[in-house]
């Protein structure tokens, strides 16, 4: 089985920075960002879907089956990894200016980490079998 290549490590750590770059706007600048999500049908909801499983997705090629003391991080270790970053952005919400916690906003966010999760995974069964063909 082949390791995950460096430049989607590259991708999952950008897409850690785009999000914490994007969380700090939200804090810092609601306007300038909330603006734009109502252009998307869903709107806010459909952004952290998207955002959040986004990054599963990337961290799931980047991450799973990669080597870190001697162990292999397994795709659930991944997994909860990201969610747990979920969870600690949405809770974090409590305590910082303009930005308020919201339940449904951390459902779409899980829901979008199980959805592209899911797809991450197919990639990865599709990588492995055309690689064990080879």
């Amino acid at each position: 089985m082949n390791p995950p290549r460096r430049a989607s490590v590259w991708i999952a750590l950008f897409w850690l920075l785009a999000i914490v770059a994007l969380s700090a706007t939200a804090t810092l600048r609601p306007q300038l960002l909330l603006q734009w999500t109502r252009y998307l049908p869903g709107r806010d909801k459909t952004g952290h879907f998207l955002l959040m499983g986004g990054f599963a997705a990337v961290s799931l090629l980047a991450f799973a089956d990669r080597r870190v003391a001697a162990r292999r991080v397994s795709a659930l270790v991944v997994l909860a990894s990201v969610t747990l970053v979920v969870i600690v952005e949405e809770f974090v919400q409590r305590w910082l200016p303009n930005r308020t916690f919201s339940g449904s906003d951390l459902a779409s966010s899980l829901a979008g980490v199980a959805s592209f999760g899911a797809l991450g995974a197919i990639v990865r069964a599709v990588r492995r079998t055309r690689a064990s063909r080879n």
